[in-house]
């Protein structure tokens, strides 16, 4: 499935790819340190963007670091679709379980 499009409103949903789980990373250089979460990297259309693991932990009750080794696997528990023409920075994903119920997630812009 490539988009879905709703009737009225013209809303083309894109289908997102899983594309890398990205653990958590600590950087230290000179008088600088970063604490990175870990993410969930997807292409939705032309945008590459990040959803926190706590996004999938708290709100499909999926742990993204179990599939960090097997993104196949991630691929057949949650599918993921966004908006093309939204501004709102939100994907929306179903998990293992729940049928036609989606849930929106917040995403940041991949860096």
């Amino acid at each position: 499935m490539e988009s879905l499009a709703a009737c009225g409103n013209r809303t083309r949903m894109e289908t997102c790819k899983f594309t890398e789980i990205e653990g958590a990373e600590l950087e230290a250089d000179f008088a600088d340190f970063d604490a990175e979460r870990g993410e969930v990297e997807m292409a939705c259309g032309d945008e590459l963007v990040d959803v926190t693991w706590s996004q999938f932990q708290t709100r499909l009750q999926v742990d993204p670091g179990q599939y960090q080794n097997n993104l196949e696997a991630l691929k057949r528990q949650v599918t993921c679709v966004k908006d093309e023409h939204s501004r709102n920075k939100e994907v929306f994903c179903n998990g293992p379980g729940a049928a036609n119920e989606f849930v929106a997630l917040s995403f940041s812009y991949d860096d």
